[in-house]
């Protein structure tokens, strides 16, 4: 081994001649991206920055020793304004609640880019020592992982396809949105329409089967003129329900992919004097924050959103630390139908089986 004689500190110069590299490369190993190189030269670069006890800053510090002590929670490119994302502040509440007790702490990254490459160099820059994906959507860069990072990872808010490898916890949109469709063919609703979720969706199109299922199985006819083109927005709500007043024959329900979307919905039927539930029955999904608000008492689906970012948080450190445990790649939370005021029975109640859906009335009695 060539022996360097040190004056004074040692320099990035001096840690990459010990290793026998470049200076950029020891300059990205020690930022974080050792994934870039090969095993054996990211180990040379940390082993001389240690004999010479090269010491840039804390995250070099944290870098020999291989974590820092924090956690990055990434939102998806094509939703990064957490300010507008009702669904990332409560997965985020259940994050901190697991994660402040064991000490780590969160770093909020919101990329501006859909390149791949761009993103990932911005995650996985030796800051972190895992990451929580919340909500990806097909196509999004976030998906490349991969290909650009050896960080422990795990998403939420999606249910992905396997061939993407991530561990991934989510609401269970199938089982949930097939409850809520059951119930409301038991009101006697047999002429239903549907507003659909933002196609970029994973969990758009796994309500969508789910209500065409339910329906074929019911023997309820499917009229795709009752079928909407949402985009989880508000004003794609109220957009549908203007598409769908104008058509000569209407339903008696609608069920809307999400809450947002049926309260769009509702306030154009205010608008336009269409009774709601008295003249057509409207039901959302997410028992988000203004389900209740506005004047409404909309019929939803409840699931959990601080327990799946609760169990994130659990399933990352697992990954991290290597605990031994065995966790499932995927956990699905099931939802509950809230029965509040925006559904009445249809304007004469059919006779339909009861199904096995929970079910909690607007007074929280289970049923």
């Amino acid at each position: 081994m060539r022996l360097i004689a040190m004056r004074g500190k040692p320099t990035l110069r001096d840690v990459a001649e010990r290793a026998g590299c470049s200076i950029t490369t020891a300059s990205n190993i020690l930022q974080g991206r050792s994934h870039l190189y090969r095993e054996d030269t990211a180990q040379r670069v940390l082993s001389a920055a240690q004999e010479l006890g090269y010491r840039p800053n804390s995250v070099a510090r944290s870098l020999a020793r291989r974590r820092t002590a924090a956690i990055g929670v990434v939102l998806d490119p094509s939703h990064a304004r957490i300010t507008h994302n009702l669904y990332a502040h409560d997965v985020l509440d259940g994050i901190l609640s697991y994660l402040e007790p064991r000490d780590y702490d969160i770093r909020l990254i919101t990329p501006r880019t859909h390149d791949a490459a761009a993103v990932w160099r911005r995650i996985d820059n030796g800051s972190i020592d895992g990451a929580i994906l919340i909500a990806p959507v097909i196509g999004s860069p976030l998906l490349e992982w991969q290909h650009y990072s050896s960080l422990p990872v795990v998403a939420v808010g999606s249910t992905l396809p396997d061939e993407y490898r991530l561990p991934q916890i989510d609401i269970d949109n199938d089982a949930a949105m097939a409850s809520l469709v059951e119930w409301v063919i038991q009101q006697g609703h047999r002429a239903i329409g549907f507003i659909k979720g933002h196609p970029l969706h994973w969990s758009a199109h796994q309500r969508e089967r789910a209500f065409r299922r339910v329906m074929t199985v019911r023997g309820v006819p499917l009229r795709e003129e009752w079928i909407l083109q949402g985009d989880y927005g508000p004003e794609s709500g109220a957009i549908a329900a203007l598409q769908l007043l104008r058509q000569k024959e209407l339903p008696t329900a609608v069920i809307a992919a999400n809450d947002e979307m049926a309260i769009g919905f509702i306030q154009q039927c205010r608008a336009m004097e269409v009774a709601v539930p008295e003249v057509l029955s409207v039901a959302g999904f997410d028992d988000t924050y203004w389900a209740q608000r506005l004047g409404l008492q909309l019929t939803t689906v409840q699931h959990d959103r601080y327990q799946i970012g609760y169990l994130a948080a659990q399933m990352l450190l697992h990954h991290i630390e290597a605990t031994g445990e065995h966790l499932p790649s995927r956990i699905l939370i099931p939802g509950t139908v809230v029965v509040r005021q925006t559904v009445a029975p249809a304007p004469a109640l059919a006779s339909v089986p009861t199904a096995s859906a929970s079910i909690l009335t607007d007074g929280g009695s289970q049923r």
